[in-house]
């Protein structure tokens, strides 16, 4: 897929939902607003749904100009990423695989897990994956803990802490972030969250200690039955100290996932 045929498609896709909005409001009851679990990257990468005795088989792909996380362009190139996902209660597991699609040799295979508890306003999801990058990439565990805390229906800030093990040694990032969601029609969700990060040796060795970017995130979410999902989102991501030291960052990119429950 090629950058302006994607962005054609992103756009397309965009002005198809607006002009159902209305019609998806008037012929089906929405079901609630799943909250949003998000990887180390500012943008959605799952909606758990409730906390029930069922399975959740789910299934999300989707498309971005950049693949961007901790304020880099790590693959200087657009991505598609396809994620099969089971959860039951609180558990969630999950296969991320996202492919460059620019014709570079670029691949990365994550397997994550993720624990969801609710403690009053709190949200606390410790988690883990292993990630992949090919050709060649051996595996580098990764632990993180994620906490949110809901001051109303709208209103949330959290931390977002995670390691990596790698050359013997635990290296982490660790980011404060601050957000709304709101219900702007029937169907249609709108969140912000701004992300401050810090490098503690996570991203290196381009980058050593200290201040990465500040990301400014926007999605909509479109929830166009009651099995599937659309997601459009942007981001901007200022480069702040060690990363504007070295003439990188200060990257805006966008994408879209779509994300079916079976």
């Amino acid at each position: 897929m090629k950058t302006n045929s994607a962005t054609e498609l992103l756009l397309a896709v965009c002005a198809g939902v607006l002009s159902c909005t209305g019609a998806w409001g008037s012929s089906m009851v929405c079901q609630d607003q799943s909250y949003y679990l998000k990887t180390a990257c500012p943008h959605p990468l799952s909606l758990a749904g409730p906390a029930d005795e069922r399975v959740y088989l789910r299934f999300q792909t989707g498309w971005a100009s950049k693949y961007e996380c901790e304020g880099l362009d790590l693959w200087d190139g657009s991505l598609c990423t396809f994620v099969p996902e089971v959860q039951y209660k609180e558990w969630v597991g999950k296969i991320w695989y996202g492919v460059s699609t620019d014709h570079r040799n670029h691949a990365e295979l994550k397997y994550r897990l993720d624990y969801i508890k609710e403690l009053g306003n709190w949200t606390v999801m410790p988690w883990y994956e292993h990630s992949f990058v090919f050709p060649g990439d051996k595996g580098i565990p990764r632990p993180g803990l994620k906490t949110t805390y809901h001051f109303s229906d709208r209103w949330f800030s959290g931390t977002d802490l995670y390691w990596q093990y790698n050359n013997h040694t635990f290296r982490g990032y660790y980011a404060v972030f601050a957000g709304m969601h709101e219900d702007i029609a029937d169907c249609v969700r709108v969140d912000a969250v701004v992300r401050y990060g810090y490098n503690g040796g996570y991203v290196g060795p381009v980058v050593h200690h200290g201040s990465n970017a500040l990301d400014y995130n926007l999605s909509f979410t479109f929830r166009a039955t009651s099995r599937l999902t659309v997601e459009l989102f942007t981001n901007y991501s200022q480069a702040l100290t060690v990363v504007k030291q070295r003439d990188l960052g200060d990257d805006f990119y966008y994408g879209i996932n779509l994300k079916y429950t079976f």
